[in-house]
Protein backbone atom coordinates (compact mmCIF):
# COMPACT_ATOMS: atom_id res chain seq x y z
CA UNK A 1 0.00 0.00 0.00
CA UNK A 2 2.87 2.28 0.90
CA UNK A 3 4.25 1.58 -2.56
CA UNK A 4 1.20 1.93 -4.69
CA UNK A 5 0.65 5.66 -2.33
CA UNK A 6 4.22 6.95 -3.70
CA UNK A 7 3.39 6.29 -6.98
CA UNK A 8 0.26 8.15 -7.29
CA UNK A 9 1.75 11.17 -4.92
CA UNK A 10 4.33 11.02 -8.35
CA UNK A 11 1.63 11.19 -10.46
CA UNK A 12 -0.08 14.16 -9.43
CA UNK A 13 3.23 15.68 -8.57
CA UNK A 14 4.07 15.58 -11.92
CA UNK A 15 0.59 16.38 -13.70
CA UNK A 16 0.96 19.55 -11.44
CA UNK A 17 4.76 20.90 -11.70
CA UNK A 18 5.07 19.72 -15.71
CA UNK A 19 2.00 19.17 -17.25
CA UNK A 20 2.66 14.90 -17.63
CA UNK A 21 0.29 13.17 -18.17
CA UNK A 22 -0.55 9.71 -15.90
CA UNK A 23 0.67 7.60 -18.82
CA UNK A 24 4.07 9.19 -19.58
CA UNK A 25 4.90 9.65 -15.94
CA UNK A 26 3.57 6.10 -15.31
CA UNK A 27 6.24 4.82 -18.33
CA UNK A 28 8.91 6.48 -16.60
CA UNK A 29 8.83 4.78 -13.20
CA UNK A 30 7.81 1.16 -14.89
CA UNK A 31 4.76 0.99 -13.97
CA UNK A 32 1.82 -0.36 -16.13
CA UNK A 33 -1.06 1.60 -17.10
CA UNK A 34 -3.11 -1.03 -16.09
CA UNK A 35 -1.94 -1.96 -12.84
CA UNK A 36 -1.58 1.68 -11.58
CA UNK A 37 -5.89 2.31 -12.20
CA UNK A 38 -6.78 -1.04 -10.51
CA UNK A 39 -4.27 0.06 -7.30
CA UNK A 40 -6.58 3.00 -7.49
CA UNK A 41 -10.17 1.27 -7.98
CA UNK A 42 -8.95 -0.71 -4.39
CA UNK A 43 -8.09 2.71 -2.76
CA UNK A 44 -10.84 4.14 -3.70
CA UNK A 45 -13.08 0.85 -2.21
CA UNK A 46 -10.84 1.17 0.95
CA UNK A 47 -11.96 4.65 1.30
CA UNK A 48 -15.85 4.23 0.69
CA UNK A 49 -15.68 0.92 3.22
CA UNK A 50 -17.23 -1.53 0.12
CA UNK A 51 -13.91 -3.81 0.69
CA UNK A 52 -15.35 -6.77 2.83
CA UNK A 53 -15.25 -10.17 2.19
CA UNK A 54 -14.55 -10.85 -1.20
CA UNK A 55 -18.14 -12.15 -3.05
CA UNK A 56 -18.25 -16.06 -3.06
CA UNK A 57 -16.83 -17.95 -5.85
CA UNK A 58 -19.70 -19.01 -8.07
CA UNK A 59 -19.63 -23.03 -8.96
CA UNK A 60 -18.32 -24.13 -12.54
CA UNK A 61 -20.15 -26.61 -13.63
CA UNK A 62 -17.30 -28.25 -15.44
CA UNK A 63 -14.51 -27.63 -13.11
CA UNK A 64 -12.92 -30.81 -12.37
CA UNK A 65 -13.56 -32.91 -9.69
CA UNK A 66 -11.08 -33.41 -6.69
CA UNK A 67 -11.03 -37.12 -6.96
CA UNK A 68 -9.95 -36.43 -11.06
CA UNK A 69 -7.40 -33.94 -10.17
CA UNK A 70 -5.92 -36.28 -7.46
CA UNK A 71 -6.18 -38.68 -10.07
CA UNK A 72 -4.50 -36.45 -12.34
CA UNK A 73 -1.40 -35.93 -10.11
CA UNK A 74 -1.17 -38.84 -8.94
CA UNK A 75 -0.86 -40.01 -12.26
CA UNK A 76 1.76 -37.70 -13.32
CA UNK A 77 4.06 -38.40 -10.64
CA UNK A 78 4.11 -41.90 -11.73
CA UNK A 79 4.84 -41.28 -15.41
CA UNK A 80 7.30 -37.90 -15.21
CA UNK A 81 8.33 -38.92 -18.61
CA UNK A 82 5.02 -37.61 -20.24
CA UNK A 83 4.30 -34.09 -21.12
CA UNK A 84 1.00 -33.09 -20.33
CA UNK A 85 -1.08 -33.77 -23.76
CA UNK A 86 0.35 -37.21 -23.77
CA UNK A 87 -0.28 -37.75 -20.04
CA UNK A 88 -4.46 -36.42 -20.66
CA UNK A 89 -4.46 -39.23 -23.46
CA UNK A 90 -3.05 -42.01 -21.53
CA UNK A 91 -5.11 -41.45 -18.94
CA UNK A 92 -8.35 -41.68 -20.98
CA UNK A 93 -7.64 -44.54 -23.04
CA UNK A 94 -6.48 -46.25 -19.45
CA UNK A 95 -9.69 -45.08 -17.80
CA UNK A 96 -7.93 -43.30 -15.10
CA UNK A 97 -9.34 -39.34 -15.59
CA UNK A 98 -11.39 -37.98 -18.73
CA UNK A 99 -9.96 -34.48 -18.84
CA UNK A 100 -8.57 -32.44 -21.51
CA UNK A 101 -4.94 -31.43 -22.08
CA UNK A 102 -5.55 -28.01 -21.45
CA UNK A 103 -7.31 -28.88 -17.93
CA UNK A 104 -4.68 -31.45 -17.18
CA UNK A 105 -1.85 -28.40 -17.58
CA UNK A 106 -3.91 -26.11 -15.58
CA UNK A 107 -3.89 -29.20 -13.02
CA UNK A 108 -0.20 -29.47 -13.13
CA UNK A 109 0.60 -26.07 -12.77
CA UNK A 110 -1.22 -25.19 -10.15
CA UNK A 111 0.68 -28.16 -8.38
CA UNK A 112 3.87 -27.20 -9.16
CA UNK A 113 4.41 -30.09 -11.87
CA UNK A 114 5.20 -28.35 -14.84
CA UNK A 115 8.44 -25.95 -15.59
CA UNK A 116 7.58 -23.39 -18.72
CA UNK A 117 8.99 -24.22 -22.15
CA UNK A 118 9.72 -21.91 -24.82
CA UNK A 119 8.89 -22.13 -28.52
CA UNK A 120 11.30 -23.93 -31.47
CA UNK A 121 11.09 -22.40 -34.79
CA UNK A 122 10.44 -25.39 -36.77
CA UNK A 123 10.96 -25.81 -40.51
CA UNK A 124 7.94 -27.60 -42.67
CA UNK A 125 7.72 -28.90 -45.83
CA UNK A 126 5.36 -28.04 -48.48
CA UNK A 127 2.16 -29.29 -47.89
CA UNK A 128 1.85 -31.31 -51.55
CA UNK A 129 4.48 -33.15 -50.42
CA UNK A 130 2.95 -34.81 -47.44
CA UNK A 131 1.84 -38.52 -47.13
CA UNK A 132 -2.51 -38.61 -47.92
CA UNK A 133 -2.49 -42.36 -47.20
CA UNK A 134 -1.05 -45.50 -45.69
CA UNK A 135 1.75 -46.95 -48.08
CA UNK A 136 1.84 -43.55 -50.27
CA UNK A 137 5.14 -42.47 -49.03
CA UNK A 138 7.97 -44.67 -47.60
CA UNK A 139 11.21 -42.70 -45.70
CA UNK A 140 14.37 -44.49 -45.07
CA UNK A 141 17.54 -43.83 -43.77
CA UNK A 142 20.62 -45.66 -41.60
CA UNK A 143 21.51 -45.22 -38.27
CA UNK A 144 24.76 -46.16 -36.80
CA UNK A 145 24.87 -48.25 -33.72
CA UNK A 146 27.68 -49.10 -31.73
CA UNK A 147 27.06 -52.41 -30.52
CA UNK A 148 30.39 -54.56 -28.32
CA UNK A 149 33.06 -52.28 -29.28
CA UNK A 150 32.27 -52.16 -32.89
CA UNK A 151 29.65 -50.35 -35.15
CA UNK A 152 26.42 -51.89 -37.34
CA UNK A 153 24.21 -50.49 -39.24
CA UNK A 154 20.41 -50.10 -38.86
CA UNK A 155 17.88 -49.64 -41.44
CA UNK A 156 14.87 -48.73 -41.42
CA UNK A 157 12.05 -48.07 -43.52
CA UNK A 158 9.16 -45.53 -42.39
CA UNK A 159 5.45 -45.18 -43.53
CA UNK A 160 5.63 -41.19 -43.62
CA UNK A 161 1.80 -41.14 -43.36
CA UNK A 162 1.39 -43.18 -40.43
CA UNK A 163 4.63 -42.86 -38.93
CA UNK A 164 4.95 -46.78 -39.02
CA UNK A 165 8.10 -48.17 -39.31
CA UNK A 166 7.57 -51.42 -41.79
CA UNK A 167 10.98 -52.69 -41.65
CA UNK A 168 14.25 -52.86 -39.83
CA UNK A 169 17.27 -55.07 -40.19
CA UNK A 170 20.76 -54.44 -38.17
CA UNK A 171 23.19 -54.73 -40.59
CA UNK A 172 27.06 -55.42 -40.65
CA UNK A 173 27.90 -53.31 -43.50
CA UNK A 174 25.84 -50.66 -45.46
CA UNK A 175 26.91 -51.72 -49.01
CA UNK A 176 24.46 -51.50 -51.64
CA UNK A 177 23.88 -55.76 -51.32
CA UNK A 178 22.84 -55.72 -48.20
CA UNK A 179 20.58 -52.39 -48.14
CA UNK A 180 19.52 -53.56 -51.23
CA UNK A 181 18.02 -57.44 -49.37
CA UNK A 182 16.60 -55.29 -46.62
CA UNK A 183 14.57 -53.30 -48.86
CA UNK A 184 13.15 -56.41 -50.55
CA UNK A 185 12.53 -57.61 -47.41
CA UNK A 186 10.17 -54.24 -46.42
CA UNK A 187 8.76 -54.48 -49.69
CA UNK A 188 7.77 -58.40 -48.86
CA UNK A 189 5.30 -56.70 -46.04
CA UNK A 190 2.77 -54.71 -48.55
CA UNK A 191 0.22 -56.53 -49.40
CA UNK A 192 -0.61 -58.47 -52.67
CA UNK A 193 -3.19 -59.75 -55.26
CA UNK A 194 -3.78 -63.56 -56.18
CA UNK A 195 -0.95 -63.28 -58.90
CA UNK A 196 1.58 -62.12 -56.42
CA UNK A 197 2.13 -58.23 -57.08
CA UNK A 198 1.94 -55.82 -55.04
CA UNK A 199 -1.54 -53.73 -54.46
CA UNK A 200 0.38 -50.41 -53.50
CA UNK A 201 3.45 -48.84 -54.45
CA UNK A 202 4.79 -46.52 -52.21
CA UNK A 203 7.28 -43.95 -53.32
CA UNK A 204 10.90 -44.55 -52.01
CA UNK A 205 12.30 -41.52 -49.97
CA UNK A 206 15.95 -41.38 -49.19
CA UNK A 207 18.89 -39.32 -48.95
CA UNK A 208 22.12 -39.82 -51.31
CA UNK A 209 23.79 -42.71 -49.68
CA UNK A 210 26.23 -44.69 -51.99
CA UNK A 211 24.27 -47.46 -51.67
CA UNK A 212 20.60 -46.11 -52.42
CA UNK A 213 22.12 -44.32 -55.45
CA UNK A 214 23.59 -48.46 -56.55
CA UNK A 215 22.61 -50.18 -59.13
CA UNK A 216 21.81 -52.84 -57.01
CA UNK A 217 18.65 -50.92 -54.80
CA UNK A 218 17.43 -49.30 -58.03
CA UNK A 219 16.77 -52.78 -59.30
CA UNK A 220 15.43 -53.90 -56.49
CA UNK A 221 12.82 -50.52 -57.06
CA UNK A 222 12.54 -51.45 -60.71
CA UNK A 223 11.63 -54.76 -60.24
CA UNK A 224 8.10 -53.86 -57.56
CA UNK A 225 7.40 -51.32 -59.65
CA UNK A 226 8.56 -48.31 -57.44
CA UNK A 227 9.88 -44.98 -57.66
CA UNK A 228 12.76 -43.02 -56.36
CA UNK A 229 12.96 -39.77 -54.42
CA UNK A 230 16.59 -38.60 -53.37
CA UNK A 231 16.79 -35.62 -51.74
CA UNK A 232 18.94 -32.49 -52.16
CA UNK A 233 22.37 -32.87 -51.05
CA UNK A 234 23.02 -31.24 -47.64
CA UNK A 235 19.51 -30.78 -47.09
CA UNK A 236 18.23 -33.76 -44.00
CA UNK A 237 15.31 -31.94 -43.18
CA UNK A 238 13.74 -33.39 -46.14
CA UNK A 239 13.95 -36.50 -44.73
CA UNK A 240 12.93 -35.21 -41.25
CA UNK A 241 10.33 -37.59 -40.62
CA UNK A 242 13.01 -40.49 -41.13
CA UNK A 243 15.46 -38.73 -38.86
CA UNK A 244 13.05 -37.58 -36.35
CA UNK A 245 12.48 -41.72 -35.56
CA UNK A 246 15.99 -42.84 -36.06
CA UNK A 247 16.73 -39.90 -32.70
CA UNK A 248 14.03 -41.04 -30.81
CA UNK A 249 15.10 -44.68 -31.83
CA UNK A 250 18.71 -43.66 -30.63
CA UNK A 251 17.29 -41.91 -27.48
CA UNK A 252 15.53 -45.10 -25.93
CA UNK A 253 19.05 -47.27 -26.89
CA UNK A 254 20.97 -45.23 -25.22
CA UNK A 255 19.12 -46.55 -21.68
CA UNK A 256 20.35 -50.02 -23.27
CA UNK A 257 23.94 -51.86 -23.20
CA UNK A 258 24.28 -53.22 -26.21
CA UNK A 259 26.94 -56.46 -25.66
CA UNK A 260 26.66 -58.21 -29.00
CA UNK A 261 25.33 -58.98 -32.44
CA UNK A 262 21.86 -60.87 -31.30
CA UNK A 263 21.39 -59.07 -28.11
CA UNK A 264 21.33 -56.05 -29.90
CA UNK A 265 19.08 -57.63 -32.54
CA UNK A 266 16.19 -58.26 -29.81
CA UNK A 267 16.65 -54.96 -27.66
CA UNK A 268 16.39 -52.90 -31.13
CA UNK A 269 13.21 -55.44 -32.13
CA UNK A 270 11.84 -54.54 -28.64
CA UNK A 271 12.00 -50.78 -29.45
CA UNK A 272 10.94 -50.49 -32.34
CA UNK A 273 7.84 -52.40 -31.27
CA UNK A 274 7.43 -50.02 -28.48
CA UNK A 275 7.91 -46.89 -31.38
CA UNK A 276 4.87 -48.71 -33.36
CA UNK A 277 2.59 -49.77 -30.77
CA UNK A 278 2.90 -47.68 -27.37
CA UNK A 279 4.52 -44.56 -28.26
CA UNK A 280 1.78 -42.26 -28.40
CA UNK A 281 2.75 -39.59 -31.20
CA UNK A 282 2.25 -35.88 -30.80
CA UNK A 283 1.57 -35.53 -34.96
CA UNK A 284 -0.93 -38.22 -34.84
CA UNK A 285 -2.97 -36.47 -32.30
CA UNK A 286 -1.66 -38.41 -29.39
CA UNK A 287 -2.39 -42.05 -31.22
CA UNK A 288 -0.01 -44.59 -32.05
CA UNK A 289 2.14 -45.51 -35.31
CA UNK A 290 0.28 -48.36 -35.51
CA UNK A 291 -3.31 -46.90 -35.10
CA UNK A 292 -3.13 -45.14 -38.58
CA UNK A 293 -1.12 -47.74 -39.93
CA UNK A 294 -3.39 -50.48 -39.46
CA UNK A 295 -6.24 -49.30 -37.51
CA UNK A 296 -9.34 -46.57 -38.21
CA UNK A 297 -7.96 -43.48 -35.92
CA UNK A 298 -11.22 -42.03 -36.89
CA UNK A 299 -13.40 -44.55 -34.38
CA UNK A 300 -10.45 -44.29 -32.03
CA UNK A 301 -10.86 -39.86 -31.29
CA UNK A 302 -14.96 -40.69 -31.36
CA UNK A 303 -14.22 -43.15 -28.48
CA UNK A 304 -12.10 -40.03 -26.56
CA UNK A 305 -14.72 -37.74 -27.67
CA UNK A 306 -17.42 -39.76 -25.62
CA UNK A 307 -15.62 -40.33 -22.62
CA UNK A 308 -14.86 -36.53 -22.26
CA UNK A 309 -18.47 -36.03 -22.87
CA UNK A 310 -19.92 -38.42 -20.23
CA UNK A 311 -17.34 -37.07 -17.45
CA UNK A 312 -18.37 -33.71 -18.65
CA UNK A 313 -22.08 -34.48 -17.48
CA UNK A 314 -21.25 -36.17 -14.32
CA UNK A 315 -18.87 -32.75 -12.89
CA UNK A 316 -22.12 -30.38 -13.80
CA UNK A 317 -24.27 -32.87 -12.22
CA UNK A 318 -21.75 -32.85 -8.92
CA UNK A 319 -20.56 -29.33 -8.93
CA UNK A 320 -23.93 -28.09 -9.59
CA UNK A 321 -25.68 -30.63 -7.04
CA UNK A 322 -28.00 -31.22 -9.61
CA UNK A 323 -30.92 -33.29 -8.29
CA UNK A 324 -32.68 -33.92 -11.79
CA UNK A 325 -30.96 -37.01 -13.36
CA UNK A 326 -28.63 -35.93 -16.43
CA UNK A 327 -30.53 -36.24 -19.79
CA UNK A 328 -29.12 -38.59 -22.40
CA UNK A 329 -25.69 -38.24 -24.28
CA UNK A 330 -25.67 -36.89 -27.46
CA UNK A 331 -23.25 -37.74 -30.41
CA UNK A 332 -23.42 -33.82 -31.67
CA UNK A 333 -21.71 -32.38 -28.27
CA UNK A 334 -18.79 -30.76 -28.76
CA UNK A 335 -15.83 -31.62 -26.99
CA UNK A 336 -12.22 -29.82 -27.12
CA UNK A 337 -9.67 -32.71 -28.19
CA UNK A 338 -6.56 -29.91 -28.14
Amino acid sequence: MELQERVHEEVELSKRRSGWSAEKTLKCLGVSRTTYYRWRRTALRVVEGLCGPSPQRMAQPYEALPEEKSAVKEYALKHAEYRHRELSWRMVDEDVAYVSPSTTYRILRESKLVCPWSRRNKRRREAEEKARRPNQIWATDIKYVFVGGRHYFLVCFLDEYSRYIVHHELLWSMTAGEVSVAAQAALETLPKDDEGRLMEHPEIRSDNGSCYISREFGGVLDEYGLTHRRIKPHCPEENGLMERANRTLGEALEEEELTDYLQAVKVIGRTVRWYNEQRLHSALGFLRPVDYYRGRPEELYEERRQKLVAARHRRKEKNLQLRQPRLPLTNEEPVSLL
